[in-house]
């Protein structure tokens, strides 16, 4: 069985649904809103079927766009586990914080350890970055980051996506580039970071654009989930230093965004290379 990957388009927000070698399935953030809930739960349906369970929902950061609507996905899918970092967001008293805490009291929950690593079958599941006392106090830069990979033969590299909620330029350049190599970061598909925002470029200690983390990871296909925003999301130069730093698919095609192509889908395959199709 595959990993398979589906980037939502829930507008600006994120909200990612892995399916699992074994059939695990996880949902990486969420943004369900009046206005996008009959589409974005009817996709969910069609793939898992209405009252399937969700075993793990992973909580990148306590920010609403990560997080609205679980409460009404957990109704309809029922969450069997969260996952966070652990980490207290910036709006503790919004609605999307109180259901989120809700549910995680209700249904229990593992607060994720970065520099770990999970294995469901052939699907490996890394977290890069979580909760880290030497990294801002900032939500954002402690975001979970993940790598997902598809484990199809051991002597060849694994088919892979990397999640990176909204984490910035100092969560990388101070912490995962130095305890990852090159070749552990290096990917296919890459979700980029914070909705296509320049903070995951610019370090404030620095004056120039921190472009290290992208080099290594090095991503055939970046995916920007999007939508329209008061926020400048996603800006014209991270979109630039994205373009020009994906290799590109078998057609050539380096970027994606939800709010153009809508939900992309991605599967990692059982004999090596990914599939991606998009307007699902």
């Amino acid at each position: 069985m595959p990993t398979t990957l589906h980037f939502i388009d829930v507008g600006d927000g994120n909200m990612v649904l892995l399916e699992l070698a074994d059939g695990t399935r996880m949902l990486y953030d969420c943004n369900v809103t009046r206005d996008n809930e009959l589409r974005v739960l009817g996709y969910l349906a069609r793939v898992v079927g209405w009252g399937a369970r969700i075993d793990i929902f992973v909580n990148s950061h306590r920010d609403a766009d990560h997080m609205r609507g679980v409460k009404r996905v957990h109704a309809l899918f029922p969450i069997q586990k969260v996952w966070d970092s652990g980490v207290t967001g910036t709006t503790p008293d919004s609605a999307e914080y109180r259901d989120y805490m809700e549910l995680r009291r209700s249904v229990g929950f593992v607060e994720v350890q970065s520099l770990t690593r999970w294995e469901f079958g052939r699907s490996r599941v890394r977290v890069m970055n979580s909760k880290n006392d030497a990294l801002p106090e900032d939500p954002n830069a402690q975001s979970i980051v993940m790598k997902l990979e598809h484990l199809y033969a051991p002597a060849q590299v694994p088919g892979s996506a990397l999640l990176t909620g909204d984490s910035d330029a100092p969560s990388w350049r101070y912490f995962i580039l130095e305890h990852y190599a090159k070749h552990d970061l290096s990917t296919e598909i890459l979700l980029a970071s914070h909705h296509g925002s320049l903070s995951f470029f610019d370090d404030p200690h620095d004056d120039h654009y921190y472009l290290k983390h992208l080099e290594a990871i090095s991503p055939a296909v970046t995916i920007v989930s999007v939508g329209d925003n008061p926020h400048g999301h996603p800006e014209s130069k991270a979109l630039e230093f994205y373009e020009a730093k994906s290799r590109g698919s078998s057609r050539g095609t380096r970027l994606k965004r939800t709010d153009q192509d809508g939900t992309v889908k991605v599967v990692l395959n059982d004999d090596g290379g990914w599939s991606l199709w998009d307007r699902q």
